[in-house]
């Protein structure tokens, strides 16, 4: 019996092959316009460090100086140390946890603001508005890849790399898409909700706390066992701990609730940001 809407009119059931189109969409977009998302990209990022005096170094030298602290705190003040681990290794453990925090937190804020920081290509037929929180996404996390081969580095000189750290680049690109799906939704949001950059800051330190970064997941009691699987970016903390210090993939469920969550952020993501734009517009 088909389904009937208010009005007693049957209602259109997606079939499969539309549900795919819809899956395959963000794709086939950014692929079509990979040019063009790259050369602005690339503008983007060398705008980012211009005028000042180290430039692009600052990619690579912001994460070491968090690194420094958080060792400095953790392993010489509180003097945290893990039973299975050295001190070195333990600061590479949490340098795993930083890399990916750092470039969240700073690509959750690029992006959610991206267009209301850029109004005048709203409208522009030439590069899509849903490309330009993707564009502000990719910019902001240029220290996640420098991050990785600092982690790599790292794993070589202290510990013992294995051929899993090989994937790294993989756990990479799903936090990239979680990021962007969220943030297609939280920009067309920011248009409305002025307060929303305000809220980005209180959510990042939440975010850091219950992020196994400084810790690992069995020194958490039972009890907030469940605010840490809430947690998105516990999936791709684990995930870089996992395949760089402790040499060995994931615990299953990460892998499977952390593709989930990429892959469905991302496709619905760009589904409401491509339907919905053109109604926040008007507040922009």
């Amino acid at each position: 019996m088909p389904l009937l809407d208010r009005t007693g009119t049957p209602e259109a059931v997606p079939s499969k092959a539309s549900l795919v189109e819809q899956a395959l969409a963000p794709f086939r977009r950014i692929a079509h316009h990979r040019r063009l998302l790259w050369r602005t990209t690339l503008v983007d990022l060398k705008s980012a460090y211009a005028g000042s005096l180290l430039g692009t170094i600052w990619v690579g030298l912001g994460p070491l100086l968090m690194l420094s602290l958080y060792a400095l705190i953790y392993a010489v003040i509180f003097r945290v140390r893990p039973t299975n681990m050295t001190v070195a290794e333990y600061v590479l453990y949490v340098f795993c946890g930083l890399v990916p925090f750092l470039a969240f937190a700073s690509s959750l804020t690029a992006g959610t603001l991206s267009l209301v920081s850029n109004r005048a290509l709203l409208l522009n037929t030439v590069f899509p508005a849903e490309l330009i929180p993707l564009r502000a996404v990719l910019v902001a996390s240029a220290s996640m890849p420098v991050g990785g081969v600092i982690l790599l580095a790292g794993d070589l000189g202290l510990s013992t790399p294995s051929v899993t750290a090989l994937l790294i680049p993989l756990v990479m690109v799903m936090q990239i898409m979680f990021t962007v799906g969220l943030c297609w939704m939280l920009s067309l949001l920011a248009l409305l909700i002025r307060d929303i950059q305000q809220l980005l800051y209180y959510i990042t330190m939440l975010l850091l706390t219950i992020t196994p970064i400084a810790y690992t997941p069995d020194m958490i009691p039972s009890q907030l066992a469940l605010i840490m699987y809430l947690n998105p970016l516990y999936y791709f903390a684990i995930s870089f701990q996992s395949l760089i210090i402790l040499n060995q993939i994931p615990p299953l469920h990460v892998l499977i609730i952390g593709s989930g969550i990429s892959l469905g952020f991302f496709i619905v993501g760009y589904a409401v940001c491509t339907r919905a734009k053109q109604v926040f517009y008007d507040y922009a």
